[in-house]
């Protein structure tokens, strides 16, 4: 098994609060973010286990995200 890793920095310890209390909510389905770190520390807790939520880019608009057709 490859070790991973990831860059030096503070917000992580918080990203973990925030990631451990979405995937423990059974309401919270979605994690919106601008972060990219936040973003690839999702990605590789998601490579190891099967978070429950997912993340969605606050830079992608809503409708593309969940499909919605402007009709």
């Amino acid at each position: 098994m490859s070790a991973e890793k990831l860059s030096p920095r503070a917000i992580i310890p918080n990203d973990s609060k925030l990631f451990a209390q979405a995937d423990i909510d059974k309401t919270i389905t979605h994690f919106v973010t601008s972060d990219r770190r936040s973003k690839s520390t999702w990605a590789l807790l998601k490579s190891r286990v099967k978070p429950k939520f997912e993340i969605i880019s606050i830079e992608v608009p809503y409708a593309e995200v969940f499909g919605i057709l402007d009709l």
